[in-house]
């Protein structure tokens, strides 16, 4: 299996449609739910996109199954969800790697999280915000972007 292109974190409903169209567009793309139960389930379902699809029974497994530089999407709830993920994300993420965050977050939930990763200059991650409330194309659209900007 190839090494996926983008990796997804939140396998709910949103997350799970979107790695879904990920894949079959083509795009190899690791996924990951705090419920390790949640991730096999989806892999077992995702019929033919199986092949384009790695399953990550921990954040550690889910970067390591994305070339660099990494961009891993968040689809948690907003607030201390998001939060979590992003904080254990730092540790394990390289200059470079991108975390974008596709969840529901409020103007003073970016700016907060844009600040404290901006001011860590170690560890130099770049961050985005794209919601869900656009058609899901514009939201591929998008996310599709921000890969074409990290491979080049």
């Amino acid at each position: 299996m190839a090494q996926a292109e983008i990796g997804l974190i939140g396998l709910g409903v949103m997350g799970a449609n979107l790695a879904l169209n990920i894949a079959e567009k083509g795009f190899p793309v690791a996924v990951y739910n705090r419920t390790a139960e949640t991730t096999v389930r989806f892999h077992a379902e995702a019929g033919t996109l199986q092949s384009r699809i790695t399953p990550c029974p921990s954040l550690e497994d889910l970067v390591k199954a994305i070339r660099p530089p990494r961009p891993i999407i968040i689809m948690v709830k907003a607030g201390e969800a998001v939060d979590e993920q992003i904080v254990q994300l730092r540790a394990l993420m390289s200059e470079g790697d991108i975390i974008i965050d596709a969840g529901n977050a409020t103007r003073d939930d970016f700016d907060r999280v844009w600040a404290e990763l901006r001011d860590d200059i170690a560890a130099a991650i770049e961050f985005a915000e794209a919601s869900p409330l656009p058609a899901p194309e514009q939201l591929l659209a998008d996310v599709y972007t921000l890969m074409a900007e990290a491979t080049s």
